[in-house]
């Protein structure tokens, strides 16, 4: 078998990430945000990341497997809740909902004892 160089290795490396990258750059002049088709690839990919939400927090896999549903569903909630009651602010509903789960989670355990 022939040996590959690393330069030509990382060269077609760049170049497989960066050419469709090029392409996307030079296309997105021309797309209309507003059109038919871009909201349509706007759903879609809304679509999917709802999906894996929902797919993590009902069928988890690694250590928040080990974890009850509820546990889950309330920090989820309250993140919700929090989420929209300061007028959609993501990192306001991350954090309520990462730290009621923390909450639960350290309460099961008994706290520090």
């Amino acid at each position: 078998m022939t040996e590959i160089s690393p330069w030509a290795f990382l060269f077609v490396s760049v170049l497989a990430t960066t050419l469709p990258r090029a392409l996307g750059a030079l296309a997105a002049g021309r797309v209309d945000p507003n059109s038919r088709v871009f909201e349509f690839v706007t759903a879609i990919a809304y679509a999917m990341a709802m999906g894996l939400a929902v797919r993590l927090l009902l069928l988890p896999t690694g250590p928040l497997a080990g974890t009850p549903i509820a546990d889950r569903l309330a920090a989820a909630s309250v993140a919700l809740a929090v989420f929209f009651i300061m007028r959609q602010k993501f990192l306001y509903g991350f954090v309520a909902g990462a730290a009621m789960f923390w909450a639960i989670q350290f309460w099961r355990l008994d706290g520090l004892s």
